[in-house]
């Protein structure tokens, strides 16, 4: 009989604690209800447009005479534009693909939008490259890009587009329509 006492009330005891556990554990649930409610229709919005966009990859192949190139992706970060290139020299005189400082970026077409200074390396500045070779590499532009471009094309080598100034060993070439998916 005296384990009965003692039983009856511990049942009772527990639950009441199992009530009040589960009152609890009801509580933050309604709380934390609201501010996912408040998330999704924040995700609603549509995204920033002064937001980077992805890493995007293209099959992109130019020639000038015996060079041949391959735009093959573009990276963007907050303060450049990288741009993973293959060049190939298929003549017999070593090219330069930025001559006179003239290999860059411009958004929106080649007259209208920003443009974005290659940042060549201080040991070739000219970006040289020796007969029946293959150079490959990321390319760095500096800038970002602008919240508002679709596109992108790229300028080897822009002033020698001119008359007296095309040479051989100096090959233009544009990778036109490089469009930027956001």
């Amino acid at each position: 009989m005296s384990n009965t006492r003692r039983i009856i009330p511990l049942i009772a005891l527990l639950s009441l604690a199992h009530t009040g556990c589960q009152f609890f554990n009801q509580a933050p649930n309604t709380e934390t209800a609201a501010p996912a409610q408040t998330q999704s229709s924040s995700s609603a919005k549509p995204p920033s447009t002064n937001q980077l966009p992805p890493e995007q990859t293209y099959e992109k192949q130019e020639h000038s005479g015996q060079v041949w190139g391959l735009l093959r992706k573009v990276a963007f970060t907050d303060n450049s534009i990288i741009v993973t290139l293959e060049i190939t020299n298929g003549s017999r005189q070593p090219i330069e693909l930025n001559a006179k400082d003239d290999m860059y970026l411009k958004d929106n077409g080649s007259y209208e939008g920003y443009q974005y200074n290659l940042s060549a390396p201080p040991d070739n500045r000219t970006i040289a490259i020796q007969p029946g070779t293959t150079m490959k590499g990321q390319f760095v532009f500096t800038g970002r890009v602008s919240p508002k471009a679709t596109e992108l094309t790229l300028f080897i080598n822009a002033k020698s587009s001119y008359g007296s100034d095309k040479s051989a060993d100096r090959p233009y070439m544009t990778f036109k329509d490089i469009f930027i998916r956001r």
